[in-house]
């Protein structure tokens, strides 16, 4: 009888563990593999968000001017060497209550006279601050900022003086750029560039003053205060030409007509002035090194989290156009470049979550030509 049931068919025990072992190291292995997966699936979707976020990031930057200031038009500028040259106006308009122009000053001693209304009404630099001599109660404004502040050398200054008592009773009929025709001659000349030179026959506002301050003006015959506007772009030749409804073009005095047409660009990168936020730069160098995180993609301004604490940085340097003859085996290349030139380039790295990974990419920004880079991106929400 014993021996029958101990015949009978079943599992010991040992068969029942090695079973449950098994499958327990099978839903261990399963569970390792949907991890994978997992990780794998969170990897490509903090990957495809990093790429979305630097592509966006430079066609944010990319749809910004090369150089907003002034000069950026045309990219010329007129260059003084502080002893004998000049620019001839002459007789302007009646009722002036507003001049500005941007300088770039090589010498700021002494006196350095920057423009001549008529003799006795007229503005200089006197002793590195922007002094307006005969002019009645003048209101400064330095980079579009109301007050007098010290102009430096080598650094572009956008001036603006107002007025709320036209002129010397409303006369500019001998007008100079870069000298005063009373002043002695030796340091009383202006050393250094000058660019967008305007003269308003009205009280430009700070607000007016700040919208317009870092362009050129699209369309100066539409702007009826403007009495005179050299914007000194035409790069060559021995006129400045006014491109206000005046036409009071100027000619140059004692000036090298090939070579004293500059390019105007500014040899420093990274914002100014009123650029606190991305809304507001306006060139693409002013993202130079500005770091940003928890962006988004309407304002690219810190403070927002659509993307979940992703971050990056942007770079921008100045390059060169080196050799190339327009065939296949021999294709332009760029180089770094140290001095301002026409190129810059962008770079725009942000980092990938849970790796010390990013993802980059690189585009290229040229003065001389209208690339009609738009805004092409839109949301993909948080």
């Amino acid at each position: 009888m014993l021996s029958k049931m101990q015949a009978r068919p079943g599992f010991a025990i040992v068969e029942v563990l090695v079973a449950t072992v098994v499958i327990a190291i099978g839903f261990l292995e399963l569970a390792k593999a949907f991890r994978n997966i997992n990780s794998v699936a969170n990897q490509a979707v903090a990957m495809t968000k990093a790429s979305n976020l630097a592509n966006a990031t430079m066609e944010r930057v990319m749809a910004k001017d090369f150089d907003a200031r002034g000069n950026e038009a045309g990219g010329y500028a007129l260059d003084f060497h502080g002893d004998d040259d000049w620019v001839d106006i002459g007789a302007v308009h009646t009722d002036i209550q507003t001049i500005s122009f941007w300088i770039q000053a090589d010498e700021v001693d002494g006196t350095r006279n920057v423009i001549d209304l008529n003799g006795a009404d007229y503005i200089s630099i006197e002793d590195s601050v922007v002094t307006a001599v005969g002019i009645t109660s003048p209101t400064y404004y330095i980079n579009a900022v109301a007050g007098r502040r010290t102009i430096s050398t080598g650094t572009w200054h956008h001036v603006t003086v107002t007025t709320a008592t036209p002129i010397d009773a409303g006369d500019a009929d001998d007008v100079d750029i870069g000298r005063v025709v009373t002043a002695a001659l030796d340091d009383e000349y202006f050393d250094g560039r000058i660019d967008e030179v305007r003269l308003w026959d009205d009280v430009r506002t700070n607000a007016e003053i700040l919208a317009n301050y870092n362009s050129s003006i699209t369309n100066p015959y539409a702007e009826g205060s403007l009495v005179l506007y050299c914007p000194m772009n035409n790069g060559t030749g021995s006129v400045a030409f006014d491109h206000s409804a005046k036409k009071n073009h100027g000619s140059l005095e004692d000036m090298d007509v090939d070579e004293d047409w500059v390019t105007g660009y500014s040899t420093s990168l990274g914002k100014e002035y009123h650029e606190s936020t991305w809304s507001g730069y306006n060139d693409v160098d002013d993202f130079h090194t500005v770091s940003f995180k928890d962006s988004d993609y309407t304002g690219l301004d810190a403070g927002s989290n659509n993307f979940s604490g992703l971050g990056g940085r942007v770079y921008v340097k100045y390059i060169s156009l080196n050799g190339g003859s327009g065939e296949p085996e021999d294709p332009y290349t760029f180089n770094d470049s140290g001095p301002p030139t026409d190129y810059k380039q962008i770079t725009v790295k942000v980092g990938i979550p849970g790796t010390t990974d990013s993802t980059q990419i690189d585009a290229i920004k040229s003065a001389k030509v209208d690339q009609g880079y738009g805004l092409t991106f839109s949301p993909y929400g948080l």
